[in-house]
């Protein structure tokens, strides 16, 4: 319901002092994620069972945006930032072994 939206985006980044996030507006900080809901894991979803689609259901496969500080990192399901995310995860997943 909005008063549930409202406290976990506006009402929530005010109460912690941040007056400049928690809404989806030109100069605003907004981190956010989108998930497709047409994947053989997604598919079928009614609309009131999104997001619990989207969290219980989905995978990494499923992430078509995420935008961090009003910022691109996933456009379009490719990583913005890490070109060759496999490698770079294999490489992390090295380094921890030693």
């Amino acid at each position: 319901d909005a008063a549930c939206s409202s406290a976990a985006s506006e009402a929530g980044h005010a109460a912690l002092g941040w007056e400049e996030a928690g809404s989806l507006r030109t100069g605003a900080l907004a981190d956010f994620t989108t998930v497709a809901l047409d994947s053989v894991r997604t598919a079928g979803t009614l609309p009131r069972l999104a997001a619990e689609t989207a969290v219980f259901a989905a995978s990494a496969a499923d992430v078509r945006h995420t935008v961090v500080g009003g910022r691109h990192v996933v456009r379009d399901g490719a990583h913005a930032l890490v070109p060759d995310v496999p490698s770079a995860l294999a490489g992390a997943v090295q380094a921890l072994r030693g």
